[in-house]
């Protein structure tokens, strides 16, 4: 017992750095990471490692066990893996995905199924003399083959249209509605293929009365399927009642859900279509509106996808024989089973959606999506291997199919539609600057600070022409852009849209999946022609690094104004500060007091910070700075809004940190006075913005001024020109 459980941690701990490091290196080059863990499941088996020093190596660290099955532990808990991956693809099923796609979803759905069906039953036909299994029965192999070239990987395709921000597009749109079609039908063609070939004595199951008993399983199936479809949403109900209530997954919800699950899985096994099956179907029945469902996955997702999928992936491999494949006749069909399996999807996916609607750029781009087949192909072929219906050379046959589909989706994809591409088509659809219209860039990272943002950005606009551009970016990491694309989270981009609805301000929605803000948020700024760029502070926008944080690489790309809200129990802005202390980076924190000054319900204090015993020249820098906010609001007509005061002191700093108390906001200049530099060099000095005892926002100008622009007092300053004021 004490070797036997030695010996599983040990191959799991195999597996687990095998599919990390070959899933890091196909994300490196921009593939699924679900690429690699493939790749690493077959390195694992008898393709790979079975050929080094030969074979020692494999039987060592996987040896076979007497029995039936010669990895009975592994295949536990790959089974256990795959029952509960179903039951997180059947909670991405959302209805919504499916509506008002009318007409152009049945014609493109029912091809992108019906052409490789066919070709593939075709193929299964021609095959079937050299490459069935023990399951010496031509309908059955030829059928499942068939239904093994029609499936599409959904979490595939989803993962993908958020890599490349396709979701907002009408075509990315569209092949989210057709992959979750192709799921649901594809899964209940698989379904009836199973109970067909289990209840009819096929396999490794007998039946005294076949025909009866495949009759009966079609019924039960189709009965149970209704119910979990139609019947048990509605019993499942009260769990999202409860949960919204409470606002959290409790404990005992999570463990009733499981037992339904179970149970979910032991009644499909007992009819004898899987257990997957069971997993699917409850996910399926789960409510999809709020935030239960996306709570219920991230309480799963980890454990499904870091350690069961991967020994799912290495059960795979070692049930993998590519050595089978050792006459050049084995690859030919190899070969013709990748062509088939390619341009059957392709080409009937490709011509429905053209004949839907959609262009023909459009079409190939929905046809290089549903070719990818990834985990979902290796689920239906381990049912078929299991079942006797695929000989082992054919098995390897379908896996590598199903690991060069996927691999090309995304180098198809390309193909069809480019970034360059992509761009383009954006920067046309871009709406035009009105004239005189102000445009603010809002990067939106939670829901807890959206609203002051928009709130601030609204100051910004005052009464002026303007809009909002509300903008979100999520990480490329695992599956958590396909969560966010198909159940979003507490969504602050929504949360921004409906604040700028009560002002009555034009917002602009911008979801994107990045792998560099930084330089998302500037290309987007410039894209957009937005004049302003404002950023919530959060933990880790000033690093230890000088170019390495958020916040600093868009101050030094951006060509933009920039503010930066360090946020402290923000609830209301009325009274604002802004210190000025004649430096060069003063202006930017003037031309956001000369905007914020519009607002007749605020008031503006500038704080002009002088050294003792200059009171002359501490009045005469203060007409200096009058003169120099009043161009810039000399046509507003609300210069009352904006009030002055002069301070003595030889350290400007704490003036500020005292003054703080007395106000809702500070605006600074990245002047070197106020140790924001230091931040940004990770040097241990707190910045006023640290010690502040209110919210600072934090402003530089688009063109950074020179002193002798500023200084001596009272020297005209030219607005930078991409400032409108």
């Amino acid at each position: 017992m004490h070797d036997s459980l030695e010996q599983l941690l040990l191959q799991i701990a195999v597996i687990l750095l095998a599919a990390r490091l070959l899933g890091s290196a196909m994300r490196f080059i921009g593939q699924p990471r679900v690429v690699g863990e493939m790749l690493a499941g077959i390195m694992l088996g008898p393709s790979v490692l079975g050929l080094l020093a030969h074979g020692v190596w494999l039987k060592m660290l996987f040896p076979v066990q007497p029995g039936a099955d010669p990895y009975p532990d592994l295949n536990i808990l790959s089974q256990i893996g795959v029952v509960l991956f179903m039951f997180l693809v059947g909670l991405e099923l959302d209805p919504k995905l499916l509506r008002n796609q009318g007409k152009a979803l049945l014609i493109a759905g029912t091809s992108s199924l019906a052409g490789p069906l066919i070709a593939g039953i075709i193929l299964g036909v021609i095959l079937f003399p050299t490459l069935h299994g023990p399951v010496n029965n031509e309908f059955v192999f030829a059928l499942f083959i068939g239904t093994a070239m029609c499936i599409t990987a959904f979490p595939v395709l989803a993962r993908i249209i958020a890599e490349r921000n396709l979701q907002r597009t009408r075509v990315g749109a569209f092949a989210l509605a057709c992959g979750a079609f192709n799921d649901v039908i594809g899964w209940c063609l698989l379904a009836l293929v199973i109970a067909v070939c289990t209840s009819a004595g096929l396999g490794t199951h007998k039946a005294e009365y076949p025909l009866a008993s495949a009759a009966m399983t079609v019924v039960w199936t189709l009965s149970f399927g209704a119910f979990m479809l139609i019947v048990m949403p509605k019993l499942l109900r009260p769990l999202q009642v409860v949960y919204e209530r409470r606002g959290y997954l409790s404990r005992n919800t999570l463990a009733l859900i499981l037992l339904l699950l179970l149970l979910s899985g032991c009644i499909t096994e007992w009819i004898g279509i899987q257990a997957i099956f069971g997993g699917f179907l409850l996910g399926a029945a789960m409510p999809a509106e709020g935030r239960f469902v996306r709570h219920l996955t991230d309480k799963l997702e980890d454990l499904v996808l870091l350690l069961l999928l991967p020994i799912f992936f290495a059960y795979t491999g070692l049930r993998t024989q590519i050595g089978l494949l050792n006459t050049t006749h084995l690859w030919q069909i190899c070969l013709l089973v990748l062509v088939v399996a390619t341009v059957s999807k392709l080409a009937c996916s490709s011509l429905a959606a053209k004949f839907a609607g959609l262009t023909w750029r459009q079409s190939g781009v929905l046809g290089a999506l549903m070719n990818a087949r990834g985990l979902i192909e290796l689920i239906v072929l381990n049912i078929g291997l299991s079942l006797h219906v695929l000989s082992p050379a054919m098995f390897a046959i379908m896996v590598i199919m199903a690991l060069a589909t996927t691999f090309t989706t995304t180098p198809l994809l390309y193909l069809c539609y480019s970034p360059a591409r992509q761009r383009r088509d954006a920067a046309a659809e871009a709406p035009e600057v009105a004239q005189g219209e102000t445009r603010i860039l809002t990067m939106l990272s939670s829901p807890l600070t959206a609203a002051m943002l928009t709130r601030i950005a609204a100051l910004f606009l005052a009464n002026d022409p303007g809009r909002i551009l509300a903008m979100h970016l999520a990480n490329p990491d695992e599956h958590e852009q396909r969560q966010n694309l198909l159940h979003p989270p507490d969504d602050p981009v929504e949360m921004a849209i409906q604040q700028a609805a009560k002002l009555k301000i034009p917002v602009n929605a911008i979801s994107l999946v990045s792998r560099d803000f930084g330089r998302d948020i500037c290309l987007n700024a410039a894209h957009y022609q937005a004049q302003w760029i404002l950023l919530g502070g959060h933990r880790g926008l000033f690093s230890s690094a000088p170019l390495g944080s958020l916040a600093d690489e868009v101050l030094r790309d951006a060509g933009r104004n920039v503010a930066i809200l360090a946020e402290k129990n923000l609830a209301d802005i009325r009274r604002v500060m802004v210190p000025y202390l004649g430096e060069p980076q003063d202006i930017g924190a003037l031309i956001a007091a000369d905007r914020l000054g519009r607002n007749h319900d605020l008031r503006v204090t500038i704080l002009h910070v002088v050294k003792p015993g200059t009171s002359k020249a501490a009045s005469s820098e203060k007409i200096g700075v009058q003169s120099l906010v009043d161009r810039h609001i000399s046509s507003t007509g609300t210069a009352n809004q904006i009030h002055f005061q002069v301070m003595e002191s030889d350290s400007p700093a704490q003036v500020v940190v005292l003054e703080s108390q007395h106000y809702d906001l500070i605006i600074l200049g990245i002047a070197p006075q106020w140790q924001l530099h230091h931040k940004l060099l990770g040097k241990s000095q707190q910045s006023v913005a640290d010690q502040a005892h209110c919210s600072v926002l934090i402003v530089q100008a688009a063109a950074p001024a020179t002193s002798n622009q500023i200084l001596p007092a009272g020297t005209a300053v030219p607005t930078p020109s991409t400032t409108t004021a």
